[in-house]
């Protein structure tokens, strides 16, 4: 696939991100803008910009990540998931464009071991649910420009609105995370926010 177009967007997402996972938080940055990211906490979920000095100390554990899909809560707190790997497929408008190829949750629950008999049992449907989520075909995404409108409606639209933070140009009537990425858009993480549209790119 490969559409051009004379117009540049003027706003872009991180395309490669940093995993750091402490025993109390997750610390999300960008690689190429590493003042910018933010924290999660694994024992409620609160998601906090980051401090100056935030992530600089030592983690167990440091990953690459290639966005943040959302977060979803369910009895325990909340789960936030990210994609782990994805194909370069081709470009749109000139921007490359992806398909994601694995995904994970990363599990802020610490507050599991003070749920009930029947509450655990519902978590653990749950999560067997959230794995179904991880494994969901055909999702695609650009970093520089939305992808779920067509050129048509894009020739229609106002001047400046490429650029506008990716997920405010999207068509949420296709974008397949919308809901998951409520609590991103609460607090205004613009260039984490990648909206996923699901089909197929020939």
């Amino acid at each position: 696939m490969e559409i051009q177009s004379d117009s540049t967007s003027n706003f872009k997402l991180w395309n490669e991100l940093e995993l750091h996972e402490f025993p109390n938080k997750f610390v999300i940055k960008s690689i190429e803008s590493p003042d910018q990211g933010f924290s999660i906490s694994r024992f409620d979920g609160n998601i906090n910009k980051l401090d100056d000095d935030e992530g600089s100390g030592s983690s167990s554990k440091v990953s690459t990540l290639y966005g943040i899909a959302g977060t979803i809560r369910l009895l325990a707190g909340t789960h936030l998931l990210v994609i782990t790997s994805r194909k370069d497929v081709g470009t749109y408008l000139g921007f490359p464009v992806f398909r994601v190829t694995s995904m994970k949750f990363l599990s802020c629950n610490e507050a599991s071991r003070f749920l009930t008999s029947q509450e655990k049992k519902d978590e653990a449907y749950f999560m067997t649910l959230l794995k179904i989520v991880e494994s969901t075909p055909g999702l695609y995404y650009s970093y520089g420009t939305d992808i779920t409108l067509n050129l048509q409606r894009r020739f229609k639209l106002a001047e400046g609105w490429m650029s506008r933070p990716v997920w405010k140009q999207a068509d949420p009537r296709f974008v397949w995370n919308r809901n998951l990425l409520e609590e991103l858009i609460e607090n205004k993480l613009d260039k984490f926010i990648i909206p996923l549209l699901q089909g197929n790119i020939l």
